[in-house]
């Protein structure tokens, strides 16, 4: 029995030594660097621990910290003295030296000089126009106050190491928010000033030209001359956004010019409500297509090129539509060379891209029956058909600009070109 209780007392012994054996040895060293003024931004102290980090793992881990006790006040001394070269800016002012198993360091730093209060941020976007840039900036939800929390309070000495924080920060929301971009941060004292400039510049391929237009089927466009060339303007501004961007935002540029057309006054006066298209590309293609539910006017003047009789006219359509695909309508029409006119009461279809329109002419009372499709938004087909003098014709259009149009007809017997000039 006695034996046994020896036996027992000795492995806890050897137990109990163990555990005190083990226990000296540091197996994790903790490092936090606190501003005894209270200024500088965590993620600044956060930086200068980090950098002491490795210097306090190299000096205690796997040491028997019951050792370095007699010790104590000399390894004070040398992370104040390392300290003192790694933070440039600062001044170390007291260590706080626990040893053990966790061995916690904490450094009392204060600023050697002036304190940056009031940073300045300038962000500016590269190559962009400022109203653009203005809707760039959107995308970077809180970046400047960001960045002046971070700077803030800090030593006006410690503007180099800390602009490559300011630097991750910057390229962390840029990569994130405007992928097609990237960032630079240069920090620079002026006169007592600091100042935290941020150049956004765009990469890959970039939109060099902007094929533009403005145009409507529902009213003439000479009546929207003024808005066509404000949005010519805008749509410009375009220029030297990376085409990946514009492929990524392009709902939301859409979006971003129907809303601001619909404040227009031309467009309330008519009653226009518009549709934007973009087609994304180094020439980046704007679509403005102005139409109407009420109505439809246009006014076209007519000169054939190849035809001796006639070949000099206009016409003027007047529509208001009783349904979504229902019109009804008037048109006169004049031949300047024999100086006769005629008018027109009718009724036109809508399905799709095509059309189909009947028309009572007076005063001869003829029948027009006229039959059109849209190959696309610069072709279209037109095929009509007068049952008095039972002529058919046939028409292949191109609309050149909103203004100018060219139409090769064939008519009865013979081919002739019309040059089309839309008001």
């Amino acid at each position: 029995m006695k034996l046994q209780k020896t036996l027992l007392l000795t492995a806890a012994a050897c137990l109990w030594a163990g555990v005190t054996a083990s226990a000296a040895e540091i197996t994790h060293v903790a490092v936090n660097v606190a501003d005894i003024r209270g200024g500088t931004s965590k993620i600044l102290l956060d930086k200068m621990s980090d950098s002491m980090q490795v210097v306090a793992d190299q000096l205690f881990l796997g040491k028997d910290a019951d050792k370095l006790l007699p010790e104590e006040n000399e390894y004070k001394r040398l992370l104040a003295e390392i300290g003192d070269r790694v933070f440039t800016g600062y001044e170390l002012k007291k260590v706080d030296l626990r040893l053990g198993a966790r061995t916690d360091i904490t450094l009392h730093t204060a600023p050697w000089s002036n304190i940056i209060t009031e940073p300045e941020i300038d962000l500016q976007f590269s190559g962009i126009e400022p109203e653009t840039a203005a809707i760039l900036e959107n995308s970077l939800p809180g970046l400047r106050e960001k960045l002046k929390n971070i700077i803030s309070g800090a030593s006006a000495d410690a503007s180099d190491w800390a602009g490559g924080i300011l630097r991750s920060a910057v390229r962390r929301q840029v990569e994130e928010n405007l992928p097609e971009f990237r960032g630079a941060v240069d920090v620079f004292q002026e006169q007592g000033k600091t100042t935290v400039q941020v150049i956004v510049y765009p990469v890959g391929q970039l939109v060099s030209s902007v094929n533009y237009e403005l145009r409507s089927e529902s009213v003439p466009n000479i009546f929207l001359i003024e808005l066509k060339h404000r949005y010519a303007e805008k749509c410009d501004k375009l220029r030297g956004l990376p085409v990946a961007f514009i492929h990524r935002h392009r709902k939301q540029i859409e979006e971003y010019f129907t809303q601001k057309l619909l404040k227009e006054q031309e467009l309330k006066d008519f009653n226009l409500r518009p549709q934007v298209t973009l087609t994304p590309g180094s020439s980046l293609g704007v679509s403005i297509m102005l139409s109407s539910h009420e109505y439809k006017i246009w006014l076209e003047g007519y000169g054939d090129i190849g035809r001796d009789k006639d070949n000099l006219s206009g016409r003027a359509h007047l529509g208001k539509f009783v349904s979504p695909r229902d019109e009804v309508f008037g048109e006169a029409e004049v031949w300047l060379n024999s100086v006769s006119w005629n008018f027109g009461l009718g009724y036109g279809r809508y399905w799709g891209k095509s059309s189909w329109n009947y028309a009572r002419r007076f005063p001869d009372g003829e029948n027009l029956y006229r039959l059109e499709y849209s190959l696309s938004p610069k072709w279209r087909l037109r095929a009509e058909h007068l049952s008095d003098s039972n002529r058919n014709e046939f028409a292949v259009r191109y609309r050149i600009h909103e203004f100018l149009s060219a139409e090769y007809v064939y008519g009865g017997k013979e081919f002739y070109l019309r040059v089309i000039g839309n008001l």
